[in-house]
Formats: structure tokens, sequence, C-alpha cells
């Protein structure tokens, strides 16, 4: 009786996570779109800020805001097809749509700013109450751009697991093979552990006053600014022991020490949603530093080029974001076939 409890439970909470996605994605089609479609209007302003640490920082305010209105656009048409259209070739082809518009929306689209909102919103909640470095120097606007980058890469996301879940209606006799991504699951765990433990030492190395990787002139100038890279190196830390958690037992069965929960189940959404998530936005920002290295944008990161410490990290994270969303993949594999 247990067991058929648990399988229950387990199916339920993957059920939510499957009817939200729709709701979430055609949420950022109907906001987004409107929010561009007014701006081409002249009627708000544009809904997306330029900003040269974006993998489409070249465009301006207004071309943005084509882009986004054609991807709304498409993304509406998708929708209205899977309504009205139930055929097989229709199901496939619009499940394909919408994984190919959500990775755009998720990784082009959105850009640093989203892996900034989740790195500095333990600081800002501190900053709220008068805590921390941040406390009486908060900038709103910076603040909001970044939730709305955070609001893209949510987005996508949700568009790519509909189209992955039409894509399963396609094919009503056959389930989708998770378990073959199983195998990948540890050496992509050490990659997505290892990437972010190298950020987070240059910042640690910072905050105790070493000058690692960059000029000791910039680390005089950086001043109390180090401790926001500390901060950013902590949630790098915790994001890291997480990722562990993907091929560890604590990572599927809550210890039995913990109240109430200990010794049941990790629900399988609670490690795939955020880790999914924060592989998106890892993707983006990576993403976001190769195109400045290429534009020979990078003088605008903080200290001079040859301060390697402060930008040669970051171009490791596009391998970091593959590697978690593997690992992501193989834990679902793995908790599928534990199942099964």
């Amino acid at each position: 009786m247990s067991a058929l409890m648990e399988r229950t439970e387990r199916t339920q909470q993957r059920s939510v996570v499957l009817r939200a996605a729709p709701w979430v994605a055609g949420a950022w089609a109907f906001v987004f779109g409107a929010l561009a479609g007014l701006a081409l209007l002249g009627r708000a302003p544009d809904p997306w800020v330029p900003d040269a640490a974006s993998p489409l920082g070249a465009l301006s305010g207004t071309q943005m805001s084509w882009v986004i209105a054609v991807l709304a656009l498409l993304a509406l048409v998708a929708g209205g097809a899977v309504a009205n259209v139930r055929t097989r070739g229709t199901t496939r082809a619009t499940g394909w749509l919408l994984i190919v518009l959500g990775l755009v929306i998720a990784v082009v689209v959105s850009d640093v700013r989203a892996l900034m909102f989740l790195g500095y919103l333990p600081q800002v909640l501190l900053a709220m109450v008068g805590l921390g470095p941040g406390a009486g120097q908060l900038e709103w606007g910076l603040f909001v751009d970044s939730g709305v980058a955070l609001a893209h890469a949510a987005g996508g996301l949700a568009m790519v697991v509909a189209g992955v879940t039409l894509l399963g209606k396609a094919e009503p006799g056959r389930r989708l093979d998770w378990g073959r991504w199983a195998r990948w699951g540890r050496p992509a765990v050490a990659v997505a552990v290892v990437v972010p433990l190298l950020y987070a030492a240059t910042r640690i190395a910072w905050a105790l006053d070493i000058p690692l990787g960059i000029s000791r002139e910039m680390l005089d100038d950086l001043g109390e600014a180090r401790w926001s890279g500390f901060g950013l190196a902590a949630f790098a830390v915790v994001g890291a022991v997480l990722t562990w958690g993907l091929v560890a037992r604590w990572g599927e069965v809550f210890w039995s020490w913990v109240p109430r929960i200990g010794g049941r189940p990790v629900p399988v959404a609670m490690a795939l949603v955020p880790g999914i998530l924060v592989a998106g936005t890892v993707m983006s920002a990576g993403i976001s530093f190769w195109r400045m290295a290429i534009a020979d944008d990078l003088w605008t990161v903080p200290g001079a080029t040859s301060d390697w410490g402060a930008w040669a990290p970051e171009m490791l994270w596009p391998l970091w974001g593959v590697a978690l969303a593997v690992a992501c993949l193989a834990y679902l594999g793995r908790r599928t076939a534990a199942r099964g």
C-alpha cells in the first residue's frame, strides 16, 4: 500500500509540472508579445534593455522587440495548432517547433542578467533588511532588468517542456526513454561541479585579499565589492553541492533525521526544475561572455583584459550549462528506471 501511495504521489507531482509548463509558456507569449507589440506601436518602452553582456547585445531595443514579437506570435500559433488540429504529424511538428522556440528564448533572448538575478537574490534579500554589502545600495532598475531576463529563461524552458510532452503524445504507444541518459550522470555531474568551483575559487581568493587572476590594482579598486563576489562564490559552491546530489543517495531519499519527510523519496521535480533552470541561465550567461570576447567587448568587464580571473572562468559556463542539463536528464532517467 505504501509503495502504491508513493507512486501515486510521484505521478501527481510529475503531472503538475507537465500541466503547468504550457501555461507558463503561454503566459510568456501573451505578456511579452503584448509588451513588444505596444513598444513597436510607441505605446510602451521596449521590454528588453540593450546590454553588451547578451548573446544579442548588438541589437537595439526596437530590434529586440521585433524578435520577441515574432517568437511570441510563433508560440501562440503553435498553441493554436495543438488546440485545433490533433493529427500525429501536427503534434510532432508543433512539439519540435516549441522546443526550438523555447531554446532560443531561454538561451539567446535571455542573457547573463538571468544568472545575476539568481546569484544576487540572497544578497538582495539581505539588503532589503539592511544587512550585507548591498544594504542601502540597491539599484531596482538593474534588479527589474535581471528579473525580466530570468522570466525569458523560465518561459523558454517551459516551452521546451511543453514541446517534449507533445512529442510523447505524438507516439501514444511509445514512452520517451530517459534511461539512456543515466550512464552520463557521473561524468556530467563531475564537470558541472568542477566548473563553478573554479569560478568560486577566484572570488573567494579576492575576498581573502589574494589577487588570483587579477592585478593588485584591480583588487584594490574592487574594495567592498569583493564581498559581493564572495556571495556569488558561496552561491556557486552551494550549487555545486546540490549538483553532486544528482548522483548521491541523499539526492533521491531525504536524510532520515529530517523531520516529517525523513526517509521519503525526494520529488523528482524538486531536483529537476531548479537544475534545468540554472542550466539554461548558465548556458545563456556563458554565451554572453563568448559574444563579448568575439566582439571585443570584454573591456566592459571590470578590470583589464589581462585580468583573466575576471572573465576566463565564465568562458567555461556553456560547458557547465550543458553538463548540468545532461546531469538532470541522467537523474530523471535513473529515477524513472527505478520506478519501472
